[in-house]
């Protein structure tokens, strides 16, 4: 049991140590960062303390604020031509709703960017999204609702879709599990944003 937890505590991103660096990085203030973002200073304080966890909406704000996309919350590996990362040892940002692992850390020049995400029963998007490039979307566990230019599609595991990221899309948790989905972006090497934006309101818990 204890081996489990330490496991569970090597793999789990320190965002507020992450958030915390990031900041003095760029010699902002908390101040600074809090009006930046549009978060209270009380909010960002709570943050960096590690005294509660943000949602992919607030990470998308404060990385937006930060110049930086969600990638930047997670330690950098060294930067190699090949990048073999066991189950056991992937890092993995833990959110309010759920949380997110990026399997493409480490990538040189990556031109796509796969990410898992892990979704408490009821979570969502907020308002649709919409954004360059193409998405490809795998339910591994549990039931998805992806909304894509108003045609609704129910994913269980093994269903997959694609589509062009142009497209107004969001998507729901629904069922009585917890949802997880291997995401699969095609990132513009020019949009240094790309994966905050297009979780922009992702992991919101439902009305």
């Amino acid at each position: 049991m204890n081996n489990k937890n330490n496991r569970v505590d090597e793999t789990t991103v320190n965002v507020a140590q992450q958030i915390r660096m990031l900041r003095e990085r760029r010699n902002l203030s908390q101040r600074a960062l809090a009006e930046a973002s549009g978060l209270s200073r009380n909010t960002l304080s709570l943050l960096e303390r590690g005294q509660t966890s943000p949602t992919v909406s607030t990470l998308k704000r404060i990385a937006t604020a930060l110049g930086v996309d969600l990638n930047a919350f997670f330690n950098p590996f060294e930067q190699l031509n090949i990048v073999h990362v066991k189950s056991d040892k992937r890092l993995h940002l833990q959110l309010s709703h759920g949380s997110m692992a990026d399997l493409g850390v480490g990538m040189v020049d990556r031109l796509v960017t796969p990410l898992v995400l892990q979704l408490d029963p009821g979570a969502r998007s907020g308002p649709p999204l919409s954004h360059d490039g193409q998405d490809f979307i795998y339910c591994l566990s549990g039931e998805v609702l992806y909304t894509v230019n108003s045609q609704a599609f129910v994913l269980e595991p093994g269903d997959s879709l694609f589509f062009d990221g142009h497209l107004p899309h969001g998507f729901q948790s629904i069922g009585p599990e917890i949802t997880k989905v291997l995401i699969v972006l095609s990132t513009p090497r020019d949009s240094a944003k790309y994966v905050a934006d297009h979780f922009s309101k992702g992991a919101e818990p439902a009305e």
